[in-house]
């Protein structure tokens, strides 16, 4: 299947991976702040490009061709949405964050409240994010991946005693699938382990630079040939009218009812505009936090993390994204819906057929030439590293800054390295052993969904309202999450009804903890306040002040969001329109 070519190209790039490690190691052993935050001195542009390739994980090509074959380009809504809190990120939230200067945004609530159920609510934050969160979508990400390195890797056929001898040690019907793509994925997680455990996140960012290039770099090659192979934009268009009649919604770029997918939801306007509200923070902490906030937090200053989120923010929907379209809308000309072997190999044909999502794959195989196909190959590896990789290290912030120090503040700083790089192991171990639980990919993302709708209103309004306490916060997750754990458990209702109200419950949750909970203290808002200058509603802030504050600042996000928005339609204009 590769030529020798395409392996010297695979090699070469893991080869490199693993050499960051060791040259950036010695740096990264002179704290946790060095270890997980680069003693923030990194350029702006190497935050938001590691951000970028980070959110480019080895299942987003696929996730989008499947979209796109189901619900056409508007499917993709569904995590476009999520520029909205993009946008706040860039505009209100980039320079706040590096203003906290802490190394996790649990870490941030010791700076935020001074109430006795603060550390139950950073010990909260830090497992849900830290462990539930960060293994679901490790979890989901080997699981795609598993679906990638079946065909790469024939290990049976390498060595066919070693397969036999794991076959017989894993459980049976593993979602990650059977020995050999256990094989491939322990090995491409032993490398990234390796170097995020020498390199801290030095080494992660550095390997992210390599990786963003390489992954864009295939993507755009893919697309180029796959534009060529339907005959440009008029083959495109004739193809998908010949072989779907005139069906508008395969090329339409935004979702209205009337048509297609949202009218399979049973859902009206109304209720759609919610759900693309929700869904914005829902798959993203509204505020930015996580592993955006570790990012920008590792830049040389405020006006540096600002300019960080928004490259981010341009790379990621305003360049990679046409790549991956093209293909999507490629593939449906070249391999057919119920008729994929049409213009396909048998072998890849088959593959298309049992599942849509490999579209993307087979068109890699059947376009491209060696050297070039080991290129395509390593920009999905290195999708999946420069996910997997940033999860390690975030996971291991948690683990050391809001659990280790809590209980060991006088640990040193080797000390303090043993454990981050003990939690790398961990996370690499526990990755594998959530991707063997998860049935299918959708299902994990609905879980993390779930997640962030509990928190999503919470987490926006502890940063412009002073009432907000760790009490009223952790009611509002916990009033969130048990209704998520209800309407799983006996609800029918669409997912995205499910979703809308586990929100409106989490600001239920959250007002009835202002009004029922303990008093504001009123020092720690002001140590907040001094230090991070937040807007909104304070006190010894006029209300009229603190509106017209909130009034320019939305209206920010809303320009900035609505330009991302014109852009990319002027750009499906231009393609496909």
């Amino acid at each position: 299947m590769f030529a020798p070519i395409d392996w010297a190209v695979i090699g070469l790039y893991l080869g490199f991976a693993l050499l960051v490690g060791f040259v950036v190691r010695e740096r990264a052993e002179q704290g946790r702040h060095s270890y997980f935050i680069a003693d923030r001195s990194l350029p702006w542009w190497w935050a938001g490009v590691s951000i970028a390739a980070t959110t480019f994980a080895a299942d987003t090509p696929l996730a989008i061709t499947g979209i796109v074959a189901n619900r056409g380009l508007s499917g993709n809504w569904l995590w476009l949405s999520w520029l909205l809190v993009h946008a706040g990120v860039a505009v209100v939230f980039a320079r706040r964050w590096w203003r906290t200067g802490v190394v996790t945004d649990a870490e941030f609530i010791a700076l935020r409240y001074a109430d006795p159920l603060a550390p139950a609510l950073r010990s909260f934050r830090a497992l849900l994010f830290g462990l539930v969160y960060n293994a679901i979508i490790l979890g989901w990400v080997l699981r795609a991946m598993s679906k990638i390195v079946k065909p790469l890797f024939p290990w049976d056929e390498w060595m066919p005693g070693v397969v036999a001898a794991v076959g017989s040690l894993m459980p049976a019907g593993s979602a990650l699938g059977g020995p050999s793509e256990l094989i491939s994925l322990i090995v491409l997680i032993g490398l990234v382990a390796g170097y995020s455990y020498l390199g801290g996140i030095r080494g992660v960012i550095v390997t992210d630079l390599v990786q963003f290039a390489v992954g864009l770099a295939g993507s755009i090659w893919l697309a180029v040939a796959a534009w060529q192979a339907v005959g440009g934009h008029a083959g495109l268009v004739d193809g998908l009218h010949r072989l779907y009649g005139e069906h508008p919604e395969t090329l339409a770029f935004f979702p209205t009812t009337g048509r297609s997918w949202v009218d399979a939801l049973g859902i009206g306007a109304f209720t759609l505009g919610l759900y693309l509200l929700v869904q914005s923070y829902a798959n993203v902490p509204s505020d930015g936090g996580g592993y955006l906030q570790q990012r920008l937090n590792s830049t040389r200053s405020e006006r540096d993390a600002t300019k960080a989120a928004t490259l981010f923010l341009g790379l990621q929907y305003l360049v990679r994204v046409w790549p991956w379209f093209v293909v999507a809308l490629a593939a449906l000309v070249i391999a057919p819906i119920g008729a994929e072997g049409a213009n396909l190999p048998p072998d890849l044909a088959q593959v298309v057929a049992a599942d849509r999502e490999m579209a993307y794959p087979a068109l890699m195989f059947h376009l491209l030439p060696a050297g070039v196909l080991g290129l395509l190959v390593v920009s999905l590896l290195a999708a999946f590293m420069s996910t997997i990789d940033t999860h390690f290290n975030w996971g291991s912030s948690y683990l050391v800054t809001d659990l280790y120090l809590r209980f060991r503040p006088d640990a040193s700083s080797r000390q303090q390295i043993r454990v981050a790089r003990a939690g790398v192991v961990g996370f690499a171990l526990l990755a594998i052993l959530v991707g063997m639980q998860i049935d299918t990919i959708e299902q994990a993302w609905r879980w993390v969904a779930f997640l962030g709708a509990s928190l999503g209103v919470p987490t926006a309004l502890r940063w412009i309202w002073w009432r907000v306490t760790a009490a009223s916060e952790l009611a509002g997750a916990l009033a969130g999450l048990a209704t998520a754990t209800a309407l799983i458990l006996w609800s029918d209702a669409p997912y995205e009804v499910r979703l809308v109200w586990i929100s409106a419950m989490s600001t239920v949750g959250l007002l009835a903890g202002i009004a029922l909970g303990p008093t504001v203290d009123r020092s720690a808002v002001e140590r907040f306040r001094a230090k991070v200058r937040p807007i909104g509603f304070w006190p010894g802030v006029p209300i009229e002040r603190a509106a017209a504050q909130l009034a320019r600042a939305t209206g920010r996000v809303a320009a900035l969001a609505l330009g991302v928005v014109a852009a990319l339609w002027l750009g499906n204009q231009l393609l496909f329109g």
